[in-house]
């Protein structure tokens, strides 16, 4: 029973999360309101200057380079370590393989050596440095502490518990076209599996999803053209009450004689 709701159940649940989560945040996002130009300085002034900010923000980081050159190292070899672990992982969701797929096997696979690295850095420096111990919250240590877990159980499983992969494959396809399976797997790949849902679960509730949210953050995809009026979108006209005691009329004409010295 428990292997079939980890292999059949978990993974639709999961999937639900995950997208349902990511629609919802960007859409509270793009709902809240921005009265104001409150672009993070030095900002471009163009709309392609704004483009290529967000670009280099989401594949170089280039604020973080200027701010601590450490902490950018250890972020960017995480990302591109994971992005080419993803890639790897990509051959369990096709078939005939794209050649594409096949051709960067090799390089994921050393990826995926290396992954646990940058994240044990983060952790590290999560508890060692005054100034991040004293921001950081069990959120931030939960989020690092289970990448760390999905990163070594996956080397594990590659070096020392080797699986099946036509199984995995099976069991991935057969998620894919509504069709699973209950599979007889080594208990390393199931905690190895379960731990990944949790991290897909947790993606769109969390930090994480700093991926999706920076391309709605005002201080970034903002122009700072501060020579042209700002016009608030949020700024529409009001209906007031006629029976209003106070209507915008009174306080116009009260503070017409307050400026001229006349008692109210």
């Amino acid at each position: 029973m428990g292997t079939k709701i980890l292999f059949i159940y978990l993974p639709y649940l999961t999937a639900a999360i995950f997208l349902g989560g990511i629609a919802y945040r960007l859409w509270k996002w793009s709902k809240t309101p921005v009265p104001l130009r409150i672009v993070l300085t030095p900002a471009p002034q163009t709309r392609f200057g704004v483009a290529w900010r967000l670009l280099g923000d989401v594949l170089w980081f280039p604020s973080l380079f200027k701010s601590d050159r450490l902490l950018w190292a250890g972020g960017l070899a995480f990302h591109v370590l994971l992005w080419l672990v993803l890639l790897r992982h990509l051959r369990y969701f096709f078939y005939p393989l794209p050649s594409w797929i096949v051709e960067i096997q090799t390089l994921g696979l050393y990826a995926g050596y290396f992954l646990p690295l940058p994240v044990f850095f983060l952790l590290i420096r999560r508890l060692t440095m005054e100034r991040i111990i004293y921001i950081t919250v069990l959120e931030d240590l939960f989020a690092l502490l289970l990448l760390l877990a999905v990163s070594v159980t996956g080397v594990l499983l590659t070096q020392f518990f080797r699986s099946d992969v036509v199984e995995i494959k099976a069991i991935i396809l057969g998620l894919l076209h509504l069709r699973p399976i209950v599979p007889d797997v080594h208990w390393l790949f199931a905690l190895h599996f379960f731990l990944v849902m949790v991290l897909i679960g947790y993606f769109p509730l969390g930090k994480l999803m700093h991926a999706g949210g920076l391309f709605l953050s005002p201080t970034h995809n903002q122009r700072a053209n501060f020579t042209e009026r700002f016009v608030n979108p949020w700024d529409f006209p009001v209906a007031y009450n006629e029976h209003n005691l106070f209507p915008p009329e009174k306080y116009r004409e009260m503070l017409s004689k307050s400026s001229q010295g006349s008692p109210s």
